[in-house]
């Protein structure tokens, strides 16, 4: 039987998430983007599992977030001891290579939660939702904690960590086994009577073993040659089903059913974690509800045909066919045509289209989105009832019935997690802020999250500081979510940046002593090169990035800019050291005054000029792939170099922007 977790002062602590990842800016990103799924939860972040064990004893971490990418050492005995001290944790692994094949059999009963990498904002946000809800003890939606974790799960683990390693078992009565790994498969396993496939099937039905490791030999033999998913599989649905264990280590009673005679609502979403995460935000916020799934939209078609369900809530991209084809196939069928459709899913032009073209979609929420927004869309929907017999479709003059669903007008029924209700947030009559407003700030080099902030900053420029709290909770905001998803990250320390520009000479100004005084450069194309500092580890900063918009501040000189990875290397730029003089012009009241030169019409005298910039923030994908960088500049000083020469420090004094804000000249002054 697991240890009980430690009964001491630690049991006061505030419950939290903790996020296990590596790279410092994901680590920013993705605990934005925590805060806005778990607002009133504390997040911490650690870059390894020893990190995460000194941060463990500052809260009570209620979820935990580990990245496998890179591979973190020491997963057993971190698992190991994570069972012994905090039991009702629970867990969610990111991970590239994941089997949702095997997720699906497994459900939520297992001790860990996988994602698969890159993952979409709505996804992860609904993984979170479903992990960290109030529903957790609620019929139907039992979720497995770490103290449910058994070498089924640490087998996964393995195999998603691509060990090469021979793991040992040992149970109390004597009986040893091994599995042995290489490159994330399972070569071997076996047991004192058995080998192969019947060994592991033996091992893994084990209730508690100790575990070791040991490197894997040069020689080792093969009795296994299934792939991990397939094999995984196999074992798994020969498992017999284990019994879900209370905190107090008892194992419940079994509920009798509770009669529903609510409405009846059909969620059709192919995201399993949104299903169980929807399902349970209903059935939280009225006990009559009744809530069935369908995880395809044929299933859901034949469900709403069969269930004759009061609300449908619809995703508009699922695996066999999409959103618009469900509601036609609804409307086409007069046992389901009057059914009131509530659209769900983070492409906001095809939910616009959809939610026009078809007059069973009663509104439109964009994902991802919180528990708060969930029901009131949802009560909204319910309360207009089934759709009118032969309902026209609305004119261009008439007012269309259909619209993304805007903040709810008054507060949702409270929830104990606070989903949708931040301390902290706007005011109630205040616009629904973008996925961008989701601010970090961090300390560094600890990463600890401090505070969330609501903001909505303007394009490109540095990011206000958060309004002060509201005495009362305000109404959930509702945020759209465009084709590119943001998440905003603000760093306290600012990792540094060297960003280099391909220029050419078009202009000199010399002294009375012929030394350059100014030089006037252009652009020669719109890619740059960036140099980081450790701070940033993480981002493939070795690609070009593309020069998007500046903002000037009050002094003429640049404040911030915006770049966009190109996905390439810096193309080499040719040089020419030489300067072809188009024009001579003394400048001053007399001769004695500076020369100007003018270059040819020709191409000549090609230089690189590398100013320093502080990030100022990280735009990401909605699969958390770097989408642009924020930089602010830093100082007005910055190099000039030529194919040969080491630089020369000069001084920016005039920077000159198109219409559109980009880079059209630089005016710099000698320092030398």
């Amino acid at each position: 039987m697991p240890a009980q977790p430690p009964t001491s002062a630690s049991d006061d602590l505030p419950r939290g998430i903790l996020l296990v990842e590596e790279y410092g800016a994901l680590a920013v990103a993705i605990s934005s983007a925590l805060r806005k799924f778990a607002p009133l939860h504390g997040i911490e972040v650690a870059h390894n599992f020893a990190e995460a064990e000194t941060a463990a004893a500052r809260m009570r971490p209620e979820l935990y977030v580990i990245d496998l990418d890179p591979p973190p050492s020491g997963e057993i005995r971190f698992f190991r001891n994570l069972q012994k001290q905090y039991p009702d944790a629970r867990v969610l692994v990111i991970a590239a290579g994941t089997s949702r094949k095997l997720q699906a059999q497994r459900g939520t009963t297992g001790a860990l939660q996988f994602i698969e990498k890159p993952f979409d904002l709505a996804e992860f946000g609904a993984a979170v939702q479903a992990l960290v809800g109030p529903w957790t003890e609620s019929e139907g939606s039992v979720r497995g904690t770490v103290r449910d974790l058994s070498i089924f799960d640490l087998m996964q683990l393995k195999c998603l960590t691509g060990c090469t390693a021979v793991v040992h078992l040992e149970r109390g009565d004597g009986r040893k086994g091994e599995i042995h790994f290489k490159r994330g498969q399972i070569l071997h396993a076996a047991t004192r009577l058995s080998t192969g496939l019947p060994a592991l099937e033996e091992i893994v039905s084990w209730p508690e073993s100790d575990l070791s490791e040991t490197a894997l030999p040069a020689e080792n033999p093969r009795s296994i040659d299934l792939p991990w998913p397939e094999l995984l599989l196999q074992v798994f649905r020969k498992l017999p089903p284990r019994p879900v264990v209370k905190p107090s280590g008892e194992t419940p009673a079994p509920r009798p059913p509770v009669a529903k005679t609510g409405k009846k609502i059909l969620v059709i979403d192919d995201t399993e974690m949104l299903l169980i995460f929807v399902a349970d935000v209903l059935a939280t916020a009225d006990h009559s509800f009744q809530v069935v799934t369908a995880a395809t939209g044929r299933e859901g078609a034949e469900l709403a045909r069969s269930a004759h369900p009061d609300l449908v809530l619809l995703d508009y991209s699922l695996t066999d066919t999409t959103g618009d084809q469900v509601c036609r196939a609804l409307l086409e069928d007069e046992t389901t045509a009057r059914i009131p459709v509530l659209m769900m899913s983070g492409h906001l032009t095809e939910l616009a289209r959809t939610a026009e073209d078809y007059e069973n979609v009663v509104a439109a929420l964009p994902k991802p989105f919180l528990s708060g927004a969930l029901i009131n869309a949802v009560e909204k929907a319910l309360a207009s009832g089934p759709r009118p017999k032969n309902q026209p479709k609305p004119t261009a003059t008439a007012p269309a019935p259909v619209s993304v669903m805007p903040p709810p007008e008054g507060p949702a029924p409270p929830l104990r997690n606070g989903h949708g209700r931040s301390e902290e947030g706007p005011a109630a009559n205040a616009p629904p802020p973008s996925i961008s407003s989701v601010i970090g700030i961090v300390e560094a080099p600890a990463l600890k999250v401090i505070a969330p902030e609501i903001v909505e900053p303007p394009a490109a420029a540095p990011l206000p500081v958060a309004a002060a709290p509201s005495p009362a909770f305000p109404p959930e905001p509702v945020s759209p979510v465009a084709t590119r998803s943001e998440v905003a990250a603000r760093f306290a320390k600012r990792a540094e940046l060297n960003v280099t520009f391909a220029l050419e000479v078009v202009g000199l100004q010399l002294t009375p002593l012929l030394r350059i005084d100014f030089v006037r450069l252009q652009p020669v194309d719109d890619v740059v090169s960036v140099q980081m500092s450790a701070e940033l580890t993480g981002f493939p900063l070795g690609m070009g990035f593309r020069l998007g918009p500046f903002q000037l501040g009050g002094n003429g000189q640049i404040e911030t800019v915006r770049l966009i990875p190109t996905g390439q290397a810096v193309p080499p730029q040719a040089t020419d050291p030489s300067f072809a003089v188009g024009e001579a012009n003394f400048q001053g009241e007399n001769a004695a005054g500076n020369l100007e030169l003018t270059a040819a019409s020709e191409p000549s005298m090609r230089v690189q000029l590398t100013a320093t910039f502080e990030l100022e923030r990280v735009e990401l994908s909605n699969t958390f792939e770097l989408g642009a960088l924020f930089l602010c500049a830093r100082g007005t000083r910055v190099l000039l170099r030529n194919a040969t020469g080491e630089g020369t420090p000069f001084e920016l004094q005039e920077v000159e922007l198109d219409e559109a804000g980009e880079l059209r000249r630089f005016l710099a002054r000698s320092l030398a």
